[in-house]
């Protein structure tokens, strides 16, 4: 009977202590900028890093309410020049966030929140409407050698971020227009070759690209670019 109940203890123990161990996160709290954009339906792409807690690649599809979604359509309209926004959200452990959505607040900003930009709302509500893209860096994955994109958005508006893999790299993200009925289907998004001789950022004039996608080619207008950033990413 005693050692049943000590082999039953220890049982317990290990069951308790793999559960913890799996639903708890080694990240700390931390303010998580997100490149936010899009009019018809409004995305956001976190500003990853290859150190904890911001060594993430992911990109959202977010839900605002009807008046700050009005005034962030309005200021890009007015202010074409600017091709980047941002949002500066309170704290969290990016994710548990993830994992568990809920709704937590921002300030939004037209340019880059860390460097100069104008603050053009502050403490607005926003919820993860769904999770379009996630990754967690690994640090033994071997660099990309070619320039891959994620591609994903809607019957209105298309985007392409690119795809990460280890340092150095370089974050770059454009919209574009095509057709995504037969290029992502009904999947969230796409993952495409631009370039298979190197890894490099594309050039933005209203091109027309071909790209690769699972064999087949598909053309690709660059319309502007949103954000490209290789500092952060040494």
């Amino acid at each position: 009977m005693r050692y049943y109940s000590i082999s039953l203890l220890f049982f317990f123990f290990i069951t308790l202590s793999n559960a913890q161990h799996h639903n708890s996160s080694t990240d700390k709290p931390s303010t998580h900028g997100m490149l936010i954009f899009g009019k018809e339906k409004i995305y956001a792409s976190h500003l990853p890093m290859f150190r904890s807690p911001h060594n993430y690649q992911i990109i959202l599809e977010l839900e605002l309410d009807s008046k700050t979604k009005q005034l962030f359509v309005a200021d890009q309209e007015k202010n074409p020049d600017y091709n980047t926004y941002m949002i500066e959200p309170e704290k969290f452990v990016l994710p548990d966030m993830i994992n568990n959505p809920k709704s937590f607040k921002v300030n939004l900003y037209r340019g880059h929140f860390e460097r100069g930009g104008k603050k053009i709302a502050s403490d607005v509500v926003i919820t993860i409407k769904q999770v379009i893209f996630y990754k967690k860096f690994n640090p033994d994955e071997v660099k990309s050698a070619t320039t891959n994109f994620i591609i994903f958005g809607n019957a209105k508006e298309q985007f392409m971020v690119h795809e990460l893999t280890n340092k150095p790299d370089f974050e770059q993200i454009l919209e574009v227009k095509t057709d995504l009925t037969t290029l992502i289907k009904n999947e969230k998004y796409s993952l495409i070759n631009v370039n298979k001789s190197e890894n490099s950022p594309i050039g933005v004039a209203g091109n027309d690209i071909q790209v690769n996608a699972n064999g087949t080619n598909y053309s690709i207008t660059l319309l502007k670019q949103l954000y490209l950033e290789f500092d952060d990413l040494k």
